[in-house]
């Protein structure tokens, strides 16, 4: 039997580590089925250092674009991946970022990893070209998809709601979290340096941009600030500055050069990031949506207290072990924190079924699927 070759939308990986490309990268090393698939990786960039594990993989072939047409992300998957695909002729194309190339031979199944639907819920929190890029290719994409995979049972109802599309073809396979690796990670690296952290403090990670919604969460930190008094804990960020609006940065760097009690940290280590996980006292994400929430599944691969909004997303990993409130009013939230500051009660939630081995095994049924269509 010839193995089956997937072509896979591999240009996530070509940056730090992300959402997307670390579920990527966790689905390809947990595969469970490597001596039958073998994957083509199309990406217009080198593979970035971050996810160079995933090149040792025995059923990997990197397919990086070359010339003009592979110098920025767009052109190359409009113009020169299909391109390739129609060179190549794989059993499958698996679109991880909820789209496919317009101009694929229809004899090539399309599977589709949707993350979110923040297009049509929440255009205004995206940047003006990934959202126009979006449009063009999204309806096309999920019109021509033969399986559709979500990342959590909330984005497949969104999914199946705004695009009508049958249920039958639709799967969810979660995003995970491994308390094991966790505990390795941070038991045998060597050579990572730690940031200077102060002893205790409330933690974010996500990049800031405006579906993050930092706005909400300084401004309960500000209020935090005034009314917590001695016992009030600094506040780490951790993520890069991403499509922010300028205003909002300078505002937030006056706070910083102001106060020194919120610090912004940038970066793309496992270890670091898992460290400054285990070390924080409570865990805050405000996001007005998401499509999942890795962070708050991480910091509770932590046992750490979490206080999140109260989206869909957030109740399907919490359940209810966590509290969840509305970001209309900032008040119940730092009376929240002040009080979970002080207690001595972590959540205890079973976490089984987030795991990169459960996602890649519905991922591998999903191919399984339109191949024997």
């Amino acid at each position: 039997m010839s193995k089956v070759k997937i072509s896979l939308d591999a240009r996530p990986l070509s940056t730090p580590v992300s959402g997307v490309g670390r579920l990527i990268a966790e689905t390809l090393i947990h595969f469970p089925d490597k001596e039958n698939y073998h994957f083509y990786l199309h990406t217009h960039l080198p593979i970035h250092p971050s996810h160079k594990k995933v090149l040792d993989l025995p059923n990997i072939t990197l397919m990086q674009g070359l010339g003009l047409l592979s110098k920025k992300g767009a052109v190359y998957f409009s113009f020169y991946l299909p391109y390739e695909i129609r060179i190549l002729n794989p059993d499958i194309f698996w679109g991880s970022q909820q789209v496919a190339p317009i101009g694929l031979p229809a004899k090539i199944p399309i599977v589709l990893t949707f993350c979110d639907l923040v297009l049509y819920l929440f255009p205004g929190t995206m940047r003006k070209l990934a959202a126009i890029q979006q449009k063009i290719f999204q309806r096309y994409s999920v019109k021509n998809a033969d399986f559709i995979l979500s990342i959590s049972n909330s984005t497949r109802l969104d999914l199946l709601k705004k695009f009508q599309y049958p249920e039958e073809k639709t799967g969810v396979a979660f995003p995970g979290v491994s308390q094991k690796e966790i505990n390795l990670l941070l038991k045998n690296v060597e050579n990572e340096i730690l940031p200077n952290l102060p002893e205790k403090y409330l933690l974010s990670v996500s990049t800031i941009e405006p579906r993050k919604n930092y706005k909400f969460l300084l401004s309960v930190y500000q209020k935090y600030r005034e009314k917590s008094g001695k016992n009030k804990l600094p506040w780490i960020i951790l993520g890069k500055i991403g499509w922010e609006t300028p205003e909002f940065i300078l505002q937030l760097e006056a706070e910083i050069a102001k106060y020194k009690d919120i610090f912004v940290i940038n970066t793309s280590s496992d270890y670091v990031l898992h460290s400054i996980y285990s070390k924080c006292e409570l865990f805050l994400f405000a996001s007005i949506y998401e499509g999942f929430g890795i962070p708050l599944l991480e910091a509770l691969a932590h046992n750490k207290k979490c206080l999140v909004a109260d989206i869909p997303t957030f109740h399907e990993i919490g359940g209810d072990k966590i509290p969840y409130l509305s970001t209309e009013n900032i008040n119940p939230w730092v009376d929240k924190i002040i009080e979970l500051q002080s207690s001595h009660t972590y959540p205890s939630i079973n976490l089984e079924k987030f795991s990169w081995e459960n996602s890649a095994i519905e991922t591998h049924r999903a191919f399984q699927k339109v191949l024997q269509k």
